[in-house]
């Protein structure tokens, strides 16, 4: 194994120390790996691996071969790091990938037999998911993910898992670029297609005709189980934003006016409250705070809805379900119903 120094060096050396994915596939098919990327064979050319650097903004890979491994290079890119692109490589032999970027996002992943195994954020490794969210420990074993060379670390996971070497034979060449189109997204991902809310209603009737028609059940579904879930089914201001578009417009305004300076009252209100809690609260999201906060952030999409009302009625509400995320926290049916009705909004949008 090559040391996390010096992949981190060589990162630098190339230029790819901001943003990048490397990911590796234990087989000898780069066509195939080529194809399942979204690229085509056919149009590779030669490229330095220094060179890549130059690329910043294309949808480029970089195409070798390292021991058993197929290597694949993304410059500021992050199709690696992909179910949709991970899972089909991995039904070639078991792959690799490890993904940075400048806001030091990041992820490691392992996939085998066509699932995810493990992946996890490199900054924050105690949280994993997955089919088996533990298939990376024997392979992390005396690699600190707390040392200095964090994606040099994530570079010599890789390289146990696969095989592959990121040494200086493997540097010098050759290697093939091809550009790639986007590989589309899965309806739902591993973790959601057998998942038993897909067995009732109202998720039935949501798969059976999934399609921009539905966008306004689905955020108008997702308000009304944020409402619940931060105790305002019922405040009156939520029940006058629910029935804006039937007020006058100077209700409207006075209402989106009343809803602004309730998210704007109740934030330092949460934050002050936090203040005083202890600091061992199990469960973390019933803390009072919390519940202030999750209100603070509902009447500020409440005001979204009724602003969309201005200075005519609309025909429904805005896309709120972006907004609606840090006020869903905790466990339970509402918020695993919510997380469902947005995954399923988010591929009503996309088809």
């Amino acid at each position: 194994m090559t040391s996390p120094q010096h992949l981190q060096g060589l990162l630098a050396d190339l230029g790819l120390e901001e943003a990048a994915t490397f990911t590796a596939v234990h087989g000898r098919d780069e066509d195939a790996v080529i194809r399942l990327f979204g690229g085509n064979p056919e149009q590779c050319r030669p490229l330095r691996l220094e060179e890549l650097r130059e690329h910043y903004e294309r949808d480029l890979i970089l195409v070798s071969r390292s021991g058993p491994a197929v290597v694949v290079v993304e410059n500021n890119n992050y199709q690696g790091s992909r179910e949709e692109v991970l899972r089909p490589l991995s039904r070639q032999g078991r792959t690799a990938s490890a993904y940075w970027n400048v806001n030091a996002v990041s992820q490691l992943s392992l996939a085998e037999d066509g699932l995810i195994s493990s992946a996890f954020e490199m900054i924050a490794p105690e949280y994993t998911f997955g089919a088996r969210p533990d298939a990376w420990q024997p392979l992390l074993e005396g690699l600190d993910l707390d040392d200095g060379h964090l994606w040099g670390v994530g570079l010599a996971a890789v390289e146990r898992a696969t095989g592959a070497r990121f040494d200086n034979s493997w540097v010098r060449g050759p290697h093939r670029a091809v550009e790639i189109t986007r590989v589309p997204e899965y309806l739902l991902g591993q973790g959601l297609i057998d998942s038993p809310l897909l067995k009732r209603e109202p998720f039935i009737s949501y798969l059976a005709d999934l399609g921009p028609s539905l966008l306004q059940p689905m955020r108008h579904h997702a308000l009304d189980l944020a409402l619940v879930h931060a105790g305002l089914r019922e405040h009156p201001l939520a029940v006058a934003a629910l029935t804006a578009a039937a007020l006058p417009a100077d209700a409207r305004v006075r209402l989106r006016e009343d809803l602004t300076a309730a998210h704007d009252q109740a934030l330092p209100r949460a934050r002050a409250l936090l203040i005083g809690e202890p600091e061992d609260f199990e469960p973390e999201w019933e803390r009072p705070s919390h519940l202030v906060f999750r209100q603070a952030i509902v009447f500020g999409v409440l005001a979204q809805c009724v602003a969309a009302h201005l200075p005519a009625p609309t025909d429904g509400l805005p896309d709120i379900l972006s907004s609606l995320v840090t006020a869903m926290t905790g466990d339970g049916a509402r918020v695993e119903d919510f997380w469902m009705v947005k995954h399923l909004h988010d591929a009503a949008r996309r088809s």
